[in-house]
């Protein structure tokens, strides 16, 4: 039986009408960038208030140096220096960038600029004190920051890094979709137990599924303000408030259709988000879940459902292997642990968050220190150009034809496989 809910448009007229007015918004978003581009380059050696994102040192001809990741008003950039820095991560500084050499194009995507007179300022992160509640329950520092990344997307230690490119979880450390179901799943049910009394009792002609939902919505909203700056987040809290739109106006969330207007809105008005690599990884996953629905539908029985759950998630795990090898050639076959550990993080997440609020936040730290001291390794696996381009075009093909849809998942499934072979011959 097909879909009872009504299509988000039922004539191309509206369509082209929504698609044109996403078209200006668009370019007058860019045009409003560009302005701002003009300013910075109006002055030269701009000078600029911005919070330290990262903070590393790297080598070049027996010369260290730090490389500081910056979040400003106009979004990030990077910038490099020789002096001999304090810990600066999640501080705020002034500094004078060299603006002249930049180009409109590098500033959109985010940009390099050499830099004078750093200035630590006193102001702090509003977010400092969360931070010191976080890292009291810890007894080390490291797990302090794995704990940041979770909760307010700080940059992931190192060696959790590693860790993580190695079992392939990297996107369990990225707040997106999967945290805000995980989330939004977790404040409804909460919700539910205290408001649900109250709706029965006093206004019972309320839809308790609006108010509760758009309860939700509004935490979510306000955990976008608290992490100040996540693509993958903000594509998925984008996607929350148009599918709780369209189910309010009882429309299909489940349409490919849906998916792409979405995507439209988000570059419409954060046109940046083109260059984002965080941002392309979120939308391909979820237009993956959404191929995988429209050629197998959910079952009926429980059971069913639950084995229906797990193949999502090996079609998923397989089917972005080669795009993110091309950016991230990282390869080791414990990342087939993301099969498990994906899953067991919906448990996961909500245990820590609520560990966290109660104080016994560091509960399960021994536990995780002894994963993060197992010994493992990786290999190189760099995707040549052709692959990548392969993958991306029977993406779209898939959109119409079951047969690139397979030979997508087929294709990456060898491709592991080959990744796997050169692990073993080179151990």
């Amino acid at each position: 039986m097909g879909s009872l809910s009504a299509p988000v448009f039922l004539e191309n007229k509206e369509r082209f009408s929504f698609f044109a007015f996403l078209l200006i918004c668009f370019f007058v978003n860019i045009a409003y960038e560009y302005y701002h581009f003009l300013e910075l380059k109006a002055q030269k050696t701009p000078i600029v208030n911005a919070s330290v994102l990262l903070q590393y040192t790297k080598t070049k001809e027996s010369q260290s140096y730090f490389v500081l990741k910056l979040q400003s008003d106009f979004g990030v950039f990077y910038t490099t220096s020789k002096e001999d820095l304090i810990p600066l991560q999640n501080r705020k500084i002034k500094l004078n960038i060299i603006f002249d050499k930049v180009n409109f194009w590098e500033y959109l995507k985010g940009f390099y600029a050499p830099s004078f007179n750093l200035v630590l300022l006193r102001e702090r992160d509003f977010r400092e004190s969360l931070r010191q509640f976080i890292a009291k329950q810890h007894t080390m520092p490291i797990m302090g920051e794995y704990y940041f990344t979770l909760f307010l997307s700080d940059s992931l230690p190192l060696e959790w890094r590693k860790l993580a490119q190695s079992y392939g979880i990297s996107h369990l450390f990225a707040i997106s979709g999967y945290h805000t179901g995980i989330l939004s799943a977790a404040s409804f049910f909460l919700l539910a137990l205290l408001y649900v009394p109250l709706q029965r009792n006093y206004f019972p002609y309320r839809n308790r599924y609006f108010d509760l939902g758009f309860l939700v919505l509004l935490g979510l909203v306000g955990y976008y303000f608290l992490l100040t700056q996540s693509p993958s987040y903000l594509r998925a809290l984008v996607m929350s408030g148009v599918a709780f739109f369209l189910l309010v106006r009882g429309l299909d969330i489940l349409r490919l259709e849906s998916f792409f207007w979405c995507v439209g809105i988000l570059l419409a008005f954060f046109p940046c988000l083109i260059f984002s690599v965080g941002f392309y990884f979120s939308c391909l996953g979820v237009l993956y879940i959404f191929l995988f629905l429209k050629y197998f539908k959910i079952p009926a029985k429980r059971l069913f459902k639950v084995f229906y759950a797990l193949a999502l998630n090996v079609f998923v795990f397989f089917a972005m292997g080669i795009v993110v090898y091309y950016f991230f050639p990282y390869f080791s076959p414990f990342s087939l642990y993301s099969l498990i550990l994906t899953p067991l993080f919906g448990l996961y997440y909500p245990l820590v968050v609520f560990a966290h609020l109660i104080g016994f936040g560091g509960f399960l730290d021994s536990l995780l220190l002894a994963w993060l001291n197992i010994p493992y390794a990786t290999i190189t696996l760099q995707p040549n150009l052709f692959l990548f381009l392969f993958c991306n075009i029977l993406t779209l093909f898939a959109l119409f034809f079951r047969w690139a849809f397979i030979l997508l998942f087929g294709c990456n499934l060898i491709y592991y496989g080959y990744g796997i072979y050169l692990y073993s011959v080179s151990l």
